[in-house]
């Protein structure tokens, strides 16, 4: 057997892994309560990620004799008992779990265990950069290509998660903050004036009390949509990550329904005014709508639902303008409408397709 792969560089695997040895550690522990293992479950059903780092870990440290975390269950009863706790706020997992057999049963010595675990939960935050505690326990969801997600957030605010996308929800008595790591999320957020519900997407922070709007983050750029309500959008100084942090503001936008806000790295911020938002949202019927759109990023859209890419070799055929509506999971359709240009030059390859200009007879 290869050994795994270290990819503890990747931050939904380091976190995953931080947050599954939080739970090992707690879980061990004989005064563990109902409460406890409740929050355990919410959060190994968030992702299968969090399943495959929880039993690795468990592997790891020897604790695969269930009794002493888990008594009277099976690995594969555990999964099972994870996918039937909560309240069915995220799709549940298609997980099939190693068969471990069971070691003997012995006395557990929980004291030397919890020093061991607590060894095992500071290692992995050393390897993986060592975030905040707050960071560790947070509820991450992710997106793989081609899934979205429908979650019901603790609070009530529903989110809508596209594909390729990723975000930490932190929760507390005077706060309900989002981290929309990457990728695009509809918020449709509880009304709660004591918490305003807060996402930040590197250099912007988006405020809203009950209201509905659409968030698209990458590296260079972030888009907000207010489809229901105001928000007010806060640019600053993209120094801190965190959804806790608290920078000062550089700009603040107060947006309604139908504007949008695109608010680009060292750039100042566009807003617009939509006639209708029909084609932000196209995405949650998994449609791409194009309106004058170069083709380099309708390549870009098409490369988060599908694993088959297209690629673009001339520079000038990539700044091309496109129209047209096309089924998000089906990259060929954006192949055969370019196939119709006669000036263009489409090729099947293995992976997807290559486009660049038709050469002269």
């Amino acid at each position: 057997m290869q050994p795994d792969q270290d990819n503890t560089r990747d931050p939904a695997t380091a976190h995953a892994r931080q947050c599954a040895a939080h739970w090992l550690s707690v879980l061990s522990d004989e005064n563990c309560t109902e409460a406890e293992r409740k929050q355990f479950f919410a959060w190994l059903r968030a992702s299968g990620q969090h399943v495959d780092e929880f039993l690795r870990l468990s592997r790891l440290t020897g604790r695969m004799s269930q009794r002493e975390l888990w008594p009277d269950m099976t690995v594969a009863e555990l999964i099972a008992a994870a996918k039937a706790s909560g309240d069915g706020n995220v799709t549940a997992l298609d997980f099939q779990p190693e068969v471990i057999a069971a070691r003997p049963e012995r006395k557990t010595v929980r004291w030397p265990l919890a020093a061991a675990i607590a060894c095992v939960c500071v290692l992995v935050g050393l390897i993986a950069g060592g975030p905040q505690l707050q960071q560790w326990l947070a509820p991450e969801y992710v997106t793989a290509v081609g899934e979205q997600r429908s979650i019901t957030l603790e609070d009530g605010s529903v989110v809508e998660l596209n594909s390729r996308s990723r975000l930490r929800a932190h929760f507390k008595a005077d706060l309900r903050a989002i981290e929309l790591l990457e990728g695009e999320a509809i918020f449709r957020v509880s009304k709660d004036p004591h918490r305003p519900f807060r996402v930040r997407t590197g250099a912007t922070d988006i405020v809203a009390v009950g209201t509905a709007f659409n968030v698209k983050a990458s590296d260079s750029r972030t888009v907000v949509t207010v489809l229901e309500g105001r928000v007010r959008v806060n640019q600053r100084d993209a120094m801190e990550r965190s959804a806790a942090a608290t920078n000062k503001a550089i700009n603040e936008f107060e947006l309604a329904v139908g504007d949008q806000l695109i608010v680009a790295k060292a750039q100042p911020a566009i807003r617009v005014s939509l006639r209708d938002t029909e084609k932000v949202t196209s995405w949650t019927e998994r449609r791409l709508i194009f309106e004058d759109t170069p083709l380099s990023a309708a390549v870009s859209e098409f490369a988060r639902y599908s694993p088959r890419a297209i690629r673009i070799e001339d520079p000038a055929v990539a700044e091309r303008k496109i129209n047209g509506v096309f089924d998000a999971t089906d990259p060929a359709s954006l192949a055969e409408f370019l196939r119709g240009d006669e000036t263009l030059s489409v090729r099947n390859e293995a992976d997807g397709w290559v486009v660049s200009s038709r050469l002269p007879d």
